[in-house]
């Protein structure tokens, strides 16, 4: 392998395409799909494709990418631990919400995490072999702590003349390479942890709407509902993600429309003023009023960026025009809109935070809203469960995870797999989470640990 290519490598891993069944070995994360013509066609692709294709594109993301970052109403109001709320903690809370999806969202992946791709890769250690090209610094092999040994990788940047201080000390100190390593592996395990955290919470807080209209409904038939969707939805995956974008995709576009709408509503009727609340004083003067508590509650505030992170881990899945256009022009809006008509109706009555969702949907529309938030749920789960289907792909050509088998589900897209162990691991843990805790806060407050660490390493 040319070490002058600027392409990682890593040792080989078997690669199966579902679409003919033949094999071929993975020797760098930009591995050959049918031949080398393939290869070079798909990676120029992003250049290449038209904007009606990126719009086309940029609509399938509403039903991969994006599906754990808009459901997130769902469940943030319900996983804060508030005690007799008042106007201004509403105010403050919505306050750090809007900034936290406009700096996180908004500033930090669409704008620039996404140009930061390892040609045409997102994730963690996409990431991590972009830095270590640029910084002439070796690819650390699991298997060799030299990284001069046969077992590691080393590539060269030889356009790069003039190190950066920083560089230089990537490049001499061995301790220096191992922390930023260990960095990119956390991240990875955050992120797998998040495809865990998403699917269990999201379904559960949709299926948790059943106990409104009937409260006969016990909580462990809630869960054993919640199971059962699960299930299905990870039998799914072995068909790809083209294939159930294009039924997810017609999902999230409803719910991307309608939450939004019942947002505006709620403004109107409720508080119309709550706009005010985009000025940063309120955050400052959340926090100064509730000191301590106020950084309690900051854990449930976070999960409005829950499933952020695959804007950039499912990059390989789609392109970046098409990820920043469905983001910056409908998910962004619909989440701001849908927040604040949640916070207004929750000015006027304080004390249904528990079912902030639920609460404020009018009763005349509850059920249409009830089957789509349900159904909206499980497309949630799909973006977290192929953003972990990347990651894992490219730790294993790394050398960072067991071999297990990849299937390539696609000859059209270069990054879109799928692994049957992996899959069938996840839906085991997911299935435990819901049965184990059963409750919406208790794994929320796990989940805002690791939405903090997969958003700091990332």
């Amino acid at each position: 392998m040319d070490l002058q290519s600027g392409a990682a490598v890593a040792l080989p891993e078997l690669l199966i395409d579902s679409a003919s069944g033949t094999s071929h070995h993975l020797d760098s994360l930009h591995f050959p799909l049918h031949n080398t013509t393939d290869s070079v066609m798909l990676q120029s692709s992003d250049n290449k494709t038209g904007r009606w294709s990126n719009l086309l594109l940029a609509y399938k993301t509403l039903g991969v990418v994006f599906g754990g970052l808009v459901t997130s109403p769902l469940y943030v109001y319900p996983s804060m631990h508030l005690n007799s709320p008042t106007e201004e903690d509403y105010l403050g809370i919505y306050s750090i919400m809007f900034w936290t999806l406009t700096l996180i969202g908004v500033v930090k992946y669409a704008c620039i995490a996404l140009k930061a791709d390892d040609q045409g890769e997102g994730g963690t250690f996409a990431l991590y072999s972009l830095l270590c090209r640029n910084m002439n610094i070796g690819i650390l092999s699991s298997k060799s702590s030299d990284v001069n040994s046969s077992q590691a990788r080393c590539v060269l940047n030889e356009d790069n003349k003039q190190k950066s201080r920083l560089g230089k000390v990537f490049e001499t100190s061995m301790v220096a390479r191992r922390a930023l390593l260990f960095i990119a592996m956390l991240g990875t395990c955050m992120l797998i942890g998040d495809g865990i955290l998403t699917p269990s919470i999201s379904v559960l807080s949709a299926m948790d709407g059943l106990r409104a209209p009937f409260p006969s409904i016990s909580k462990s038939l809630v869960e054993a509902l919640s199971a059962v969707v699960l299930f299905i939805l990870f039998l799914l995956q072995k068909f790809g993600t083209s294939r159930v974008s294009f039924l997810f995709s017609p999902i999230m576009g409803a719910w991307t429309l309608s939450t939004p709408l019942v947002g505006i509503y709620s403004i109107i009727h409720h508080y119309p003023n709550i706009f005010k609340a985009l000025s940063p004083y309120y955050i400052f003067h959340f926090f100064w009023r509730n000191g301590k508590e106020g950084w309690l509650m900051l854990g449930g505030t976070i999960l409005c960026i829950t499933g952020s992170e695959a804007l950039f881990a499912d990059l390989g899945h789609f392109n970046r025009s098409s990820i920043q256009i469905a983001f910056l022009f409908t998910i962004y809006p619909s989440l701001i809109l849908t927040y604040a008509g949640q916070t207004a109706y929750l000015i006027k009555n304080p004390n249904d935070h528990m079912d902030g969702f639920y609460k404020f949907i009018p009763k005349t529309i509850y059920w249409p809203i009830f089957i789509i938030a349900t159904s909206a749920a499980v497309v949630a789960s799909q973006s977290l469960i192929s953003a972990t289907f990347s990651v894992i792909k490219q730790s294993v050509v790394l050398d960072y995870f067991p071999r297990v088998k990849v299937v390539h589900t696609s000859s059209n897209k270069e990054g879109e797999v799928y692994s049957p162990e992996v899959n069938y691991i996840l839906m085991v843990f997911c299935i435990a989470v819901i049965l184990i805790f059963g409750d919406g806060q208790d794994i929320g407050n796990a989940f805002g640990m690791v939405l903090l660490l997969v958003s700091s390493c990332s």
